[in-house]
């Protein structure tokens, strides 16, 4: 007999995706003031003066380093993880957004699962598996992630249905 499946949503798809256009839109921001400001300094020199102005490439490259150095643990430590799982009769399912694709991950291989904070009141949701593969959930407010946390653990706890 086939039970429902439990479906724990800890972030909001069109929030994320709010989130992501936002820290998308201010990491570029900062780097494209950058490169201007850097290109401006560089052009009010006279040719005689080369030798202290900024070439254009050098601009571009720190430019480039800066927006990844902005966004990309912005990305990493906010919107990179699972937003939803979903506990079925013999297996678990992880959906991502940020690229849109589902892990499926075998009931009896998971172990562990466990919130981990992060700041501000935003929690993980960490699952770990018996192969030592660890998933994490995007950043998600504390409810979300004990609901999920909760389930998840009477989940692993209790093998006759989820």
């Amino acid at each position: 007999m086939k039970m429902m499946a439990k479906i724990y949503e800890l972030v909001s798809p069109s929030g994320a995706t709010v989130a992501l256009v936002v820290l998308l839109l201010l990491s570029l921001g900062i780097s494209m003031a950058l490169y201007a400001a850097l290109v401006r300094r560089s052009e009010r020199h006279t040719p005689f003066q080369t030798a202290s102005a900024i070439q254009v490439p050098f601009a571009a490259l720190l430019s480039t380093g800066v927006f990844a150095l902005l966004f990309g643990p912005l990305f990493a430590t906010t919107l990179q993880g699972f937003y939803r799982v979903e506990l079925l009769d013999d297996e678990v399912r992880l959906h991502y957004l940020f690229p849109a694709h589902t892990v499926t991950v075998s009931r009896l291989e998971l172990t562990d699962a466990e919130r981990v904070p992060s700041h501000k009141g935003r929690w993980h949701l960490r699952l770990r598996t018996q192969q030592g593969d660890t998933y994490q959930s995007s950043l998600a407010n504390d409810r979300a992630v004990l609901e999920s946390w909760e389930g998840v653990h009477a989940y692993l706890e209790n093998a006759d249905a989820p």
